[in-house]
């Protein structure tokens, strides 16, 4: 997170309580569709836990359409965000 530009680390701290963590099993081989396979865990977390996965990565929003799982740029999870607290 401290990694992209804009997002500030203390306002989205509350996102990664002790109580969410997804400690369930995981397959990153179930998405070889995805070039890099370094960025197949972080699809078979979003798919595992049931969660949106947010991510400004080329290799997994070129997947987009090939993964059932809701993907959101940074961006638009911030635009999101806003939108459900007003």
């Amino acid at each position: 997170m401290r990694r992209i530009p804009g997002l500030d680390w203390a306002t989205l701290a509350v996102l990664f309580r002790p109580e969410g963590e997804f400690t369930g099993h995981v397959n990153p081989d179930a998405f070889v569709m995805i070039a890099d396979p370094d960025d197949r865990k972080f699809a078979a977390l979003a798919t595992a836990a049931k969660t949106p996965l947010v991510t400004n990565d080329n290799h997994i929003l070129a997947q987009q359409r090939a993964i059932d799982i809701e993907i959101l740029t940074p961006r638009a999870f911030v635009a999101r965000q806003r939108l459900d607290i007003l």
